[in-house]
């Protein structure tokens, strides 16, 4: 059962006949007539009489005009009071962001906010996890979209999985384990520069040697800069795991390869997060939006 059949089904109803009502809806005949025949399919009962020039309801057609009517009028107040929050023509938002985020979803869902409401503002801050849940429980953020890198559930915060972030074993184009079948065991040998404040996936990483018995190996270079971690993959001879949104355009031009290791892969989300006991705004609601909009067209 589809609102768009309940809505045809009660304007058949309200102007007695077919076409009254697809000229009222803008539709055609056949299509009125498809809609509701598909209705009646899924109820299995048969809701209007049909004659040349009139239509009515059949006993099963008035036990549903009341529901019917009911949810029409619910959806429409529902729609009503979503404009009037979404109507936003001012206002301040202030957002944190893990760098995948800002660099991903937020530059995207910010790009569509600026067109509707060019008068809303925002702050945008950047940090790990960790730090962007304490700044939103705190008071200084209103919002904050963040990959997972932490299993955190806190009381008073509401979250919402966006999409997924793709964590992978990243080389040189020129890597010698570049473009071929790669094992566990040939990762023990190689240099690697390890990510900071990686949270779940570094232990997954961990994790997936114990599993097969090899031991972790050893990380030549630590670093929290992606610009660093960037310039000494691209010199040839390291290996790091990386966000791949991170390194997208290295990857699509072939100076940067994915490494496929068998249990080496590793999805973690991407939520956004705000108070419960503070519900948004107008203008975080609108940015919102826009952040559901962006997650949508990624996953498409």
């Amino acid at each position: 059962m589809q609102l768009r059949q309940l809505r045809y089904f009660l304007a058949v109803v309200e102007h007695g006949s077919f076409s009254r009502a697809a000229e009222e809806l803008g539709r055609t005949q056949q299509a009125l007539s498809k809609g509701i025949q598909a209705l009646e399919d899924s109820l299995g009962v048969r809701l209007l009489d049909r004659n040349p020039r009139t239509a009515t309801p059949t006993v099963f057609g008035q036990l549903l005009l009341g529901p019917a009517r009911n949810v029409d009028v619910e959806l429409r107040g529902f729609g009503e009071r979503l404009n009037e929050m979404l109507g936003v023509q001012h206002g301040h938002v202030r957002i944190g962001a893990s760098p995948t985020a800002a660099g991903l979803l937020l530059a995207d869902a910010v790009g569509t906010l600026k067109t509707r409401f060019p008068e809303v503002t925002l702050t945008v801050s950047t940090g790990i996890h960790g730090s962007l849940l304490q700044a939103l429980v705190g008071g200084d953020v209103d919002l904050c979209v963040s990959v997972e890198t932490q299993d955190t559930e806190m009381e008073n915060v509401v979250r919402e999985v966006l999409c997924h972030e793709d964590y992978r074993i990243i080389a040189a184009g020129s890597h010698p384990l570049a473009r071929r079948a790669v094992r566990a065991s040939d990762l023990q040998s190689q240099r690697w520069v390890r990510g900071r404040n990686l949270g779940v996936v570094e232990q997954a990483f961990t994790d997936s040697f114990s599993t097969l018995g090899l031991q972790l190996p050893a990380a030549a270079m630590e670093t929290d800069s992606l610009e660093f971690t960037r310039e000494m993959l691209l010199a040839g001879d390291c290996l790091c795991i990386l966000p791949t949104d991170l390194v997208a355009r290295e990857l699509e031009s072939g100076l940067l390869v994915t490494l496929e290791v068998p249990g080496f892969r590793w999805l973690r989300p991407i939520s956004l997060y705000y108070r419960r006991t503070t519900p948004p705004g107008p203008a975080a609601l609108a940015l919102i939006g826009a952040l559901h909009a962006a997650a949508h067209l990624r996953a498409a």
